[in-house]
């Protein structure tokens, strides 16, 4: 093994500027614009291509989005709500960034997930530069795109949820704290407390005290604490007030202080004290989350720190053996940067470890630092600047080629080519198509294992990236949408919408409910426990519409119906391997009846006697006038959907 030292001489690209060099700054600036444009793309192809081209998913996404379609829709800047009831799990800041986007392209499944893509975008132009300022450039280039072939990041760059969005005021600020303090700028304070006031208003006080927790740690590791005696702490704090606290304020004064109570008391206080929702899980459930969040890097983010904690032990053995002082500069600074990326990762995991409360996305903010920590030991390896046994090397291609392996076997069960009885009636037949998916890691592991035994390693680094990215890209571009024809929320919305014969609907779920039903029909939806509320509810005066499991309408509500009703379809619901029915309290009319059947077999409904849904004796009136857009259109600027 070689010296630390050389290992942190190796990180530091030629082209960058480092102690004791030069570089134009015309030269540095293009680049520098390369580089980022070369980011955005990688980060782009990966998740960008058919955002918006399958429904919502249940239950986060579904949530976030109507929340803020019903704030977009009633023009309140200032309430969350969902299903037209106050909403206390997060604040505002992702609300408002999806009303823009809905004011700004229509209310549709893109618009809602396109703030999250910008941000993952945002995040990995951002991982770039923090990499090029540690260690150089190469190393941030990796990182970057490394960072938006990371299965979790991309998954939560394709989510309407806040995470891809803190996930971007925490790379800001602790980017802020790193050049400030490596450059003495005591400015960054001031950026510092914009961006963590951002990140609190997109998910609470883990946005300021997790970062303020992992600088602090990092300055008194450089005993450089006194930095933060002067007078641009003032400006941090002045900034974080301003940009937190009005909202926090007049939400507290429009809910009479319930929103303040539910999200401090319940989302912070239980959550880290009670297992909520039964999301629990022991102290290696992060770290094990990580192996499979990380995937695919996290094949080589494992031998990346293995070594990297062999030379610092060795290291610490040899303090005092002689090192090329011609390097000490580079070796410190670098030396420095490793350390501010530790007390960034091991901040969020004791943290978080801590939490009783546990969910994969909850260390996500780590995942920049983990893809600094993995490029820059690879770019020493492939520089030939440092060594790895070669069973380590070995193991982790073998390792990167099981990963596609393991996804493809994944994909032909969960699409029941191969058969495991647990999952029978939860399967989605269309996902076989995407069986091949696992065969790029693979083709990646042949080609890196061909270079690696001439000593390309340059082209082994390639290999991985190139297949990682195709990989990653290719499975969040396609496999949602084969999944998307197997969801019924978006068709039972659309459902509602063509049969729809009246100005004012009621529609309601019995044994059956997802949030996604609220944002695909746009407007309440009682969700009924009781089957004496069933059966009031279809034998209401105003035109109902109710959303039933079998079991539950063929042997609870059925019996007691004493109206005429009209059964629209039934739907097989794979996640809950259940069947669902649509029923509305209509008597038939046996001409649209006729009408109504081959739209909803091209809804998807099932019209068959299995299905209980023929329509025989029983119709439903088709809707007069222009029929409503699909959920596979974007929803026009307030649709009028006949709510008052």
């Amino acid at each position: 093994m070689i010296s630390r030292a050389r290992l942190m001489e190796a990180t530091q690209d030629s082209c960058c500027q480092v102690v004791g060099q030069h570089v134009p700054k015309r030269a540095v600036l293009q680049r520098s614009w390369f580089d980022i444009v070369a980011v955005a793309l990688t980060a782009a192809l990966c998740m960008l291509p058919n955002l918006g081209a399958h429904s919502l998913w249940d239950v986060d996404e579904a949530r976030n989005a109507e929340c803020a379609r019903e704030m977009w829709e009633a023009d309140d800047w200032i309430v969350p709500t969902f299903n037209y009831e106050l909403r206390t799990d997060k604040p505002i800041l992702p609300y408002w960034l999806i009303m823009l986007s809905f004011e700004c392209f229509g209310v549709s499944e893109w618009s809602a997930r396109l703030p999250s893509a910008l941000a993952g975008i945002a995040t990995c132009i951002l991982t770039y530069g923090l990499g090029w300022s540690m260690f150089g450039r190469l190393t941030g280039l990796l990182a970057g795109m490394m960072l938006a072939s990371a299965i979790l990041f991309n998954v939560l760059s394709h989510a309407v949820t806040p995470d891809a969005l803190l996930i971007l005021w925490t790379t800001a600020a602790l980017t802020s704290a790193w050049l400030g303090i490596a450059h003495a700028r005591p400015s960054w304070l001031a950026w510092f407390g914009l961006f963590t006031g951002l990140a609190t208003l997109t998910k609470g006080l883990v946005g300021i005290l997790l970062p303020m927790t992992a600088v602090g740690l990092f300055l008194i590791w450089q005993r450089k604490l006194s930095l933060l005696w002067n007078r641009w702490l003032v400006w941090g704090i002045v900034l974080w007030l301003v940009v937190t606290l009005p909202w926090y304020i007049a939400v507290g004064v429009a809910t009479k202080g319930e929103w303040l109570l539910g999200f401090f008391g319940r989302h912070h206080v239980e959550r880290f004290t009670t297992p909520l929702e039964g999301h629990r899980g022991g102290i290696w459930y992060h770290p094990l989350g990580i192996l499979v969040g990380f995937a695919p890097w996290s094949a080589w983010l494992v031998l990346a720190l293995t070594v990297m904690l062999v030379q610092w032990y060795q290291q610490r053995s040899h303090r005092h053996a002689a090192s090329d002082s011609s390097n000490s500069g580079t070796a410190s600074h670098s030396a420095s940067a490793l350390r501010f990326l530790a007390c960034w990762c091991a901040t969020w995991l004791v943290f978080f470890s801590l939490a009783q409360t546990k969910l994969p996305n909850y260390v996500a903010p780590i995942y920049p630092a983990l893809a600094l920590l993995t490029s820059v030991w690879l770019v020493a390896w492939m520089t030939k600047q440092t060594e790895a046994p070669g069973w380590m090397i070995a193991t982790t291609l073998a390792v990167w080629g099981l990963i596609g392996v393991g996804v493809s076997v994944g994909i032909l069960v969960a699409s029941g080519v191969i058969f495991v009885p647990l999952l029978e009636g939860r399967t989605i037949p269309d996902l076989a198509r995407l069986s091949w998916l696992g065969l790029l890691p693979v083709i990646g592991t042949i080609l890196a294992v061909w270079a690696w035994h001439r000593g390309r390693y340059l082209a082994v680094v390639g290999s991985c990236l190139i297949s990682g990215v195709a990989f990653v890209a290719v499975g969040a571009a396609f496999g949602p949408t084969l999944v998307h024809p197997a969801k019924i929320a978006h068709r039972l919305g659309e459902a509602i919408r063509q049969t729809q014969s009246e100005r004012e609907i009621r529609v309601a779920c019995y044994g059956w409910f997802q949030p996604s039903i609220v944002f695909y029909v746009q407007r309440p939806v009682a969700n009924l426990r009781e089957v004496h509320d069933a059966q009031d509810w279809l034998e209401h005066p105003l035109e109902s519409y109710l959303i039933v499991s079998r079991p539950w309408w063929e042997e609870r509500l059925l019996p007691m119906l004493r109206q005429p009703h009209t059964m629209l379809g039934s739907y097989w619901d794979f996640t809950r391997a259940r069947e669902i029915l649509l029923v509305k309290n209509r008597a038939p009319e046996s001409a649209s009846a006729r009408c109504l059947e081959p739209i909803i077999a091209r809804l998807g409904g099932d019209t068959s006697a299995r299905g209980d849904a023929r329509l025989t004796s029983q119709a439903v009136a088709l809707p007069h006038g222009p029929v409503a857009p699909g959920p596979d259109e974007a929803f026009p600027a307030k649709v009028d959907l006949g709510r008052d």
